[in-house]
């Protein structure tokens, strides 16, 4: 094994003589004794550096101030906001009668639904639907289907308007052609009052991108004076289970009042 000497030359701050420091083959170091003066010399500006920092320390610390800033958010546009709050991918809204609605709407609630609270003002009713095996299984659905009711004055901006808003919030489009076509083809019901709506159903209708991952399945009821819509919207498979649910559903509606 090849060992290194190294071999440092300083200046004894007293006595101004050479001292060498050497690591012996032995790996020992060995050092000279120092002198006094310098050894008084490097414990006075110990001190001193030590002094110096306990003073800086015992100072009484100045407070900070800070100023806070809030920022408020941007409003959405008027013209992005439909029955159902903010639109999604730039749909049409509806024109819709901000005139008050004198009717009243009931139903009878499928047994496995859950009533749940909802952030938006304008829904009348607020559900969570539950896959049927799920729910005979006593099981929470976390990917239940989300079930609205609302009721807005006179036709709340058209037939085709409130389409192609429902068919804005899950990528879907549709030419005027084919609007007509949908319109002319959808399957009409009765409620328990006797008012004539149709069925809304996209479950069979997928984007052109196919990233589409949520349907809707629907019901709307239109009259000169009311529209009442029933939306189901949720993952296209969840959807189709609870199709027969939505339309016994719809079909329980019991519309009163003067204008009903």
């Amino acid at each position: 094994m090849q060992w290194f000497h190294f071999s440092f030359r300083f200046n004894d701050l007293a006595e101004s003589k050479p001292f060498s420091e050497t690591l012996t083959p032995q790996g020992e170091w060995s050092f000279p004794k120092p002198s006094s003066s310098w050894l008084s010399l490097w414990l006075g500006s110990t001190l001193a550096v030590s002094l110096g920092l306990f003073i800086s320390g015992c100072q009484e610390p100045k407070a900070r101030t800070y100023t806070e800033v809030a920022f408020k958010p941007n409003a959405a546009p008027a013209s992005m906001m439909g029955a159902g709050g903010p639109m999604v991918g730039g749909s049409v809204p509806p024109m819709m009668n901000s005139n008050p609605v004198n009717i009243k709407v009931t139903w009878k609630l499928p047994e496995t639904w859950a009533i749940k609270d909802s952030a938006n003002a304008m829904r009348i009713g607020s559900f969570s639907v539950p896959d049927p095996k799920l729910a005979n299984m006593g099981e929470m659905d976390p990917r239940a289907v989300d079930v609205s009711v609302i009721q807005l004055a006179g036709d709340a901006g058209g037939l085709k308007a409130n389409l192609t808003r429902w068919m804005g919030q899950i990528g879907l489009k549709a030419s005027p052609e084919e609007m007509d076509d949908m319109i002319k083809s959808a399957k009409h019901f009765n409620t328990k009052t006797k008012q004539d709506g149709i069925f809304v159903d996209f479950t069979e209708k997928l984007s052109g991108d196919m990233t589409q991952s949520k349907s809707i399945f629907g019901a709307i009821i239109q009259t000169a004076d009311y529209t009442v819509f029933v939306k189901a919207m949720g993952e296209i498979e969840r959807v189709v289970k609870v199709k027969a649910q939505i339309k016994a559903f719809c079909e329980s509606l019991v519309i009163s009042g003067p204008k009903a």
